[in-house]
């Protein structure tokens, strides 16, 4: 009986997609699926003891979360019928099935440890043999020649920059050191309310160029609009986009742009490593680098990417569309990657001690960025974030949870292929912290779980915080040009 109310939830759902005078009502009709979802989950869970309820109750969760989206209305109309209606169909469909297994498939967890297990290990050996794979294609290669000055493309380094006047002038003092040749340096002040202007106007005698920013229209996302316009002001052949938080060392730009012409790319993105050993760091950092270096992601056209240093050629930017085409994008310089990717134009590379590119972040700043960066990188899907979800209580925190049953139920050959698993996963985590962070090498042996377990939890936070509360970014509201959200919300630019 209790297994129909979630039954009946879904189809109650699915009507209200199925025309307009259903949907001017959602809010009033939508009520119903909620409240037959919430106790229907609730009486499984308290009903059955079985692997699949958990994960009958978990789909109930997310389907919520789903019909909460519908009763908010916080979307343009139309964006919100189709977003919430690719997630109410994919999840509920997902629903039925397992509501219709539950009575027939009654394994508790004990019974599904040791195929559980065995899974876990065949999962943790192909990531850590992906991550392998993908550590040996993103070095970078040193020159095999040297081109003289006269002959090097001409690069444009450009930083936008709102309230950073403890980080400008140490990002700015590596740029202006480069040995690089032919350099135009361009800062852009995104309406600073501090001294921000003042730190770029005392670098002109270096060279370095002030550009005035202005406040963002209402389609842009202001660091998409601050890098269009100093895209529109530069003049090298190479655009290379930068955070304030970044130092380069002396040679960098001359090894990334070497990297590009060799390797024949219009495109190419850096993996910075950080020299500092916070421990705090070590909690948030390395699982951001998990996404880009744990995943096929080149299989399904999703290049590894990160906006910290990147170049690109200037025609083949414009070519693209530039930043208008991308201008509520968080991660707008996935968009160019894609696209070049067909044509093997872009690579990523690892930093090294020639390719110095080095980030320096706190540790709130870290866990800012992994909460702004995490929704709309898996597309502001929550069904997406349903599947990821699963794999990581499943597929990463599994195994840990797997040994320690040993404790109640014995060790054996199961806990044993559990272990092994673990094994697999931290060897996996040290490696990315050894080329993204090696002073936190030590911690990286003992902090996995940890630090998968926030990743997680940053994960869900960002989904909520984007759908039903504010995401802060340099004092403004990025869930706005991002989610498509109704003008009525509070302002983009919040004093």
């Amino acid at each position: 009986m209790i297994a129909l109310l979630l039954l009946l939830s879904v189809a109650l759902e699915w009507v209200l997609y199925t025309g307009r005078f259903m949907w001017r009502g959602r809010r009033i009709w939508v009520a119903l699926p909620i409240m037959l979802t919430a106790f229907g989950a609730a009486g499984i869970l308290y009903e059955y003891g079985t692997v699949l309820a958990f994960v009958v109750v978990l789909i109930a969760s997310f389907r919520l979360f789903n019909q909460l989206r519908i009763a908010q209305g916080r979307m343009h109309q139309s964006y919100l019928l189709h977003s919430t209606r690719r997630t109410g169909l994919v999840l509920g469909f997902l629903q039925v099935a397992t509501v219709l297994l539950l009575s027939t498939v009654p394994a508790t967890f004990r019974d599904v440890l040791g195929p559980l297990a065995a899974v876990q290990l065949v999962g943790a050996a192909g990531v850590l043999l992906l991550t392998i794979r993908n550590l040996i294609k993103s070095r970078h290669v040193p020159r095999s020649s040297h081109t003289a000055d006269r002959d090097m493309p001409t690069v444009t380094v450009a930083i936008p920059a709102r309230n950073e006047t403890a980080d400008l002038e140490a990002c700015l003092k590596s740029v202006v050191a480069s040995d690089y040749p032919k350099l135009e340096i361009l800062v852009l002040d995104d309406c600073s309310q501090d001294k921000t202007a003042d730190v770029i106007k005392s670098f002109a005698q270096d060279g370095v160029r002030f550009i005035k920013g202005s406040p963002p229209e209402d389609r842009w996302l202001a660091k998409n609009q601050a890098y269009d316009r100093l895209a529109s002001e530069a003049n090298g052949e190479f655009i290379l986009f930068c955070g304030v938080d970044v130092r380069l060392g002396p040679h960098t730009i001359k090894a990334l742009v070497a990297t590009a012409q060799e390797r024949k790319k219009d495109m190419v993105s850096v993996l910075p490593r950080r020299m500092d050993s916070n421990p705090l760091v070590a909690f948030v950092q390395p699982m951001r680098y998990w996404w880009e270096l744990a995943l096929p992601r080149r299989y399904v056209n999703r290049p590894p990417v990160l906006s910290t240093c990147w170049v690109i050629r200037r025609k083949a930017l414009q070519k693209l569309g530039g930043f208008g085409a991308v201008s509520h994008a968080i991660i707008p310089e996935g968009y160019f990657a894609r696209a070049l990717l067909k044509t093997d134009g872009y690579s990523f590379v690892r930093a090294d001690d020639e390719l110095d590119v080095q980030t320096r972040k706190s540790p709130n700043d870290q866990q800012d960025t992994a909460i702004r960066m995490h929704y709309p990188q898996i597309r502001r899907r929550p069904e997406v974030a349903f599947a990821l979800t699963c794999i990581q209580i499943f597929l990463v925190h599994g195994p840990f949870v797997v040994v320690l049953s040993g404790i109640a139920w014995g060790f054996g050959a199961t806990q044993a292929l559990a272990a092994a698993a673990c094994v697999l996963l931290v060897a996996t985590h040290v490696l990315i912290v050894y080329v993204s962070n090696p002073g936190n090498v030590p911690i990286a042996l003992v902090n996995f779980p940890v630090a998968a377990a926030m990743e997680l939890a940053y994960g869900l936070i960002s989904m909520y915080r984007y759908e039903f509360s504010v995401i802060d970014w340099k004092g403004r509201n990025i869930c706005i040009p991002v989610m498509h959200v109704y003008p009525k919300l509070p302002p983009l630019d919040q004093k």
